[in-house]
């Protein structure tokens, strides 16, 4: 047995990693911006215009997030009766790599757009999708987390 039986849930379904958890909200990073912002009524536009001054970025990134979202949230509705959710979970760790790939192309676009002019958060942005690219890539335990048990195949 190559996991253990608390990295299992109820249904016999292996666990996603703590990893790609976070990977996930860090892909979902526009939404957590614009629900901040919505929450903070007063500030909410100063939120918005500090973190994304063009608002198309924000769009993109709203829409950007989305497969991450319906990822977490098709991970958890993950159960032997509901046989769409693990079809379509099947294809996470595909979703995660293109929605990671597509926002690092986006920040790259907004580097070029800057005319290469170091940020701090560019940088850090870059790095940190990067890192999780490649630990899903690889990850033996993500490819694992998206594969049903041999029960549920189908």
């Amino acid at each position: 047995m190559r996991y253990s039986i608390e990295q299992y849930d109820a249904n016999g379904f292996l666990k996603a990693p703590k990893w790609l958890w976070l990977g996930w909200f860090f892909l979902s990073k526009a939404w957590v911006v614009f629900v901040m912002a919505g929450a903070s009524r007063d500030s909410g536009p100063k939120i918005l215009g500090l973190i994304y001054p063009d608002h198309s970025m924000l769009y993109l990134g709203l829409v950007m997030g989305v497969p991450s979202i319906a990822m977490m949230w098709l991970v958890g509705l993950r159960h032997p009766d509901r046989r769409w959710a693990i079809s379509l979970v099947k294809w996470g760790r595909e979703v995660t790599l293109f929605t990671a790939l597509a926002q690092f192309a986006q920040t790259g676009y907004h580097v070029y757009l800057l005319h290469g002019s170091f940020n701090w958060i560019s940088a850090l942005s870059l790095l940190l999708l990067l890192w999780f690219t490649l630990y899903v890539y690889n990850s033996r335990s993500v490819k694992d987390c998206f594969q049903p048990p041999v029960l549920y195949r189908t």
